[in-house]
């Protein structure tokens, strides 16, 4: 495994980390050529733990976003910046990005699912017109990356940020993604696409709404 440096690890949503990692002169960066792929992080001894890869190719650092909880995502949560996280070889196939030319593309992400969805939206400069991000969290404090949400929609991406549970002073959605999706969703999804990455249901549900509206079912993109 590769030894790479911290560069950044501090909490940017509840219970949530930025973590970013410096390559160095590793092989790192030229194999990442796909958003949606990830490897594998430890620290000491713990058993290594599959992450996303949270920033888009073509950079110097990897960025991650890990939420906080016993085992070896606590534990990165705990490294100071200039210390040391071992990092496995990239994984995974991604999202088959060169589907989504020319298509307005749907993103879905729940959670931590997030960081791979931030991945792909960066990784282009424009998208077509029409395309929408629909982003759940359980509460405000818990969305991620809310500092970037207004360049995402200069790529041409509006963002739908919705909550389970709203708290005093928010002013946003609140209900899962794809009950945000049905109250206005698309009456011809033909040339649209969907990326998914969080629970499920989730995942099932907006399928088979964007199937039903007409677009092909394997114009659903997963990044495994």
């Amino acid at each position: 495994m590769h030894e790479l440096e911290v560069l950044e690890n501090r909490e940017i949503a509840d219970e949530q980390h930025l973590l970013a990692l410096a390559l160095g002169e590793t092989t790192l960066s030229a194999e990442y050529g796909v958003p949606g792929q990830y490897v594998q992080l430890t620290v000491g001894e713990a058993k290594p733990a599959f992450m996303a890869i949270g920033s888009a190719p073509g950079r110097d650092r990897f960025e991650f976003l890990i939420r906080r909880s016993e085992g070896t995502a606590g534990l990165l949560c705990e490294v100071a910046v200039g210390g040391v996280v071992r990092c496995s070889g990239v994984m995974g196939k991604g999202f088959a990005v060169e589907r989504l030319t020319g298509r307005s593309t749907l993103f879905m992400a729940g959670g931590t699912g997030i960081s791979a969805v931030r991945a792909l939206i960066e990784s282009r400069d424009s998208w077509p017109g029409g395309s929408r991000l629909y982003y759940g969290a359980k509460t405000p404090s818990a969305l991620a990356w809310t500092d970037l949400f207004e360049a995402w929609q200069r790529r041409g991406v509006r963002v739908y940020a919705t909550v389970d549970e709203a708290s005093e002073g928010w002013n946003g959605h609140v209900g899962y993604p794809v009950q945000i999706y049905a109250q206005d969703p698309l009456g011809d999804g033909r040339e649209a696409a969907l990326v998914l990455c969080g629970p499920g249901p989730m995942c099932e549900a907006a399928t088979t709404m964007l199937v039903a509206a007409g677009m092909p079912p394997d114009m659903a993109l997963k990044n495994y």
